[in-house]
């Protein structure tokens, strides 16, 4: 699965010191960039610390994952809390669509997309129920 990854992916992970999701998530990620280290990189970032950085994504919420393109572009994709059951496979998928720039929307969606004026937020909500 890994071995498709095409561009380097940027995860730019925040968290908050002492939260103990923040720490399962960097425990998380720091396995799944030592899969592919030469195309997986990892930045951690601390909410309190880096608080320019974190507005300037849109953090509001500890963990939240960032993902990045090759040229650390925002691609706007965010996982909040930890990426784990179903989310996990999310996960994956995200980093290959990113890696190898892939869309996979049809042209008619893509185009109604594109024709959209206002500022919208889209947010997907999983669970295992």
């Amino acid at each position: 699965m890994f071995r498709d990854l095409k561009f380097p992916v940027h995860l730019e992970l925040f968290v908050e010191e002492g939260h103990q999701w923040s720490q399962d998530a960097v425990l998380l990620l720091r396995d799944v960039v030592r899969v592919m280290p030469d195309l997986l990189r990892l930045e951690i970032w601390d909410v309190g610390h880096d608080n320019l950085l974190a507005a300037l994504y849109g953090v509001k919420q500890v963990p939240t994952l960032v993902i990045a393109d090759h040229r650390r572009e925002d691609s706007g994709i965010r996982f909040i809390g930890l990426p784990t059951g179903y989310e996990f496979s999310v996960l994956i998928e995200a980093l290959l669509d990113v890696s190898q720039n892939r869309i996979r929307l049809s042209d008619p969606s893509l185009n109604f997309i594109r024709n959209i004026e206002d500022d919208i937020m889209l947010e997907v909500f999983v669970t295992p129920t």
